[in-house]
């Protein structure tokens, strides 16, 4: 599957120049800071999706546009809402199936495997806090699954026309309890556990009672988005939702936060002439947002 983006008609190269200090990604032996600088050519017009830096020593070329046409699905940060469409048909070419990985209320629910471990992961928490009846009702869902639960939808404020649903990134998973009605989550314990927790494994709760105003969603506590740390913690200690989150880094905010030992920085690029230049000592992602910059996030 190919995802077209709306914000670079043109091609657009991205440069990745990298200090090297200390450890690369895990697997990545140490290499001189001359092997660290790294252009990569995007050469169908389209913006990478998450890029983590290495060295290379191969040059910029067909190798490396492969490359990138193989990571640019693989964005986990990208806003998407009534405002900003799914930027793309589906991920039905990402997603895995997570029967018998953690319990579902369907057998046929898939998830992007980066969301799938952290659910896995989540659960295992939820377990060892006493609440072990958690179950994933929903997840990724295709444009023709969305038009279906759209259309039969009597109230449209919980619900997201087809193109315009996180379902359909496989990144957004519904969280519901055995025993436990959706209406009555948010006051379960098991809800509340969930709300006050879910951020350590990477997921915020999406459509928060106090922003429906901004989201445009009414309150789901069962609805939960995988973005990842340290996005995630970010989020929870400052009451953002996500739109909020995209706002105040694309107006100039940034940060730093350590967590677990390790020190991140996030940050929002625009490309300029279609080019962005990142120095970091360690490890970084860069991820396409969907609005037309890119969230940068350091680490090390």
């Amino acid at each position: 599957m190919k995802r077209k983006k709306s914000g670079f008609p043109l091609a657009v190269l991205l440069i990745l120049t990298v200090a090297v200090a200390g450890v690369y990604l895990a697997n990545h032996s140490q290499t001189d800071a001359a092997d660290a600088e790294h252009t990569v050519a995007v050469l169908d017009g389209s913006s990478a999706g998450i890029f983590t830096g290495e060295p290379s020593d191969t040059p910029c070329g067909e190798a490396e546009s492969v490359r990138m046409a193989e990571l640019k699905d693989t964005c986990l940060l990208e806003l998407v809402n009534l405002t900003y469409p799914v930027p793309g048909d589906t991920a039905e070419d990402f997603v895995v199936p997570a029967y018998r990985v953690v319990p579902l209320a369907t057998a046929d629910i898939m998830l992007r495997p980066e969301a799938l471990d952290a659910v896995k992961a989540l659960f295992a928490g939820a377990r060892e806090a006493g609440f072990d009846s958690l179950y994933v009702s929903s997840g990724y869902r295709d444009a023709n699954k969305q038009k279906q639960l759209y259309d039969a939808a009597a109230d449209k404020s919980y619900v997201q026309p087809p193109g315009y649903s996180e379902h359909q990134l496989g990144l957004a998973v519904d969280i519901m309890a055995n025993g436990v009605a959706q209406a009555d989550m948010a006051a379960a314990p098991e809800g509340q556990w969930l709300a006050r927790n879910a951020w350590r494994y990477g997921f915020i709760l999406r459509y928060p009672a106090d922003k429906a105003d901004i989201t445009g969603i009414a309150y789901e506590p069962w609805h939960f988005r995988y973005v990842g740390q340290p996005h995630a913690r970010y989020c929870y200690e400052n009451n953002l939702c996500f739109e909020e989150y995209i706002r105040f880094l694309r107006d100039g905010g940034s940060y730093s936060l350590t967590l677990e030992g390790v020190g991140y920085s996030v940050f929002y690029a625009t490309p300029r002439n279609g080019i962005i230049t990142i120095s970091a000592n360690g490890n970084y992602e860069v991820s396409d947002d969907n609005t037309g910059g890119y969230l940068v996030t350091t680490w090390g």
